[in-house]
């Protein structure tokens, strides 16, 4: 979080996108990407951004503009950052 300042000076805004995680489109990819893909997830079992760890609002604070990998059909979405948000917390 110290870096954020230097983060955000380093960025170029792009007014069209907005800031933050985006996720790309499987059916868009050509074969050898998505086989590619395919061989990263059956190695690691979750994309390279969702192993980093970095949470969502932190790449937003940033002002970083991060894809994260739509996965094949047949894979449970749970598994992409932008779909593990923390959950609220009760405050009862």
């Amino acid at each position: 979080m110290d870096n954020l300042p230097y983060v955000r000076r380093r960025t170029r805004p792009m007014p069209s996108v907005p800031q933050g995680v985006m996720v790309d489109v499987w059916a868009q990819l050509d074969s050898v990407e998505q086989q590619r893909r395919r061989a990263w997830l059956t190695r690691h079992s979750r994309t390279p951004l969702h192993m980093l760890g970095v949470p969502e609002e932190l790449i937003e604070l940033a002002g970083l503009y991060v894809t994260e990998w739509a996965l094949p059909p047949d894979v449970p979405s749970i598994s992409l950052v932008v779909q593990q948000r923390p959950r609220p917390r009760r405050t009862d």
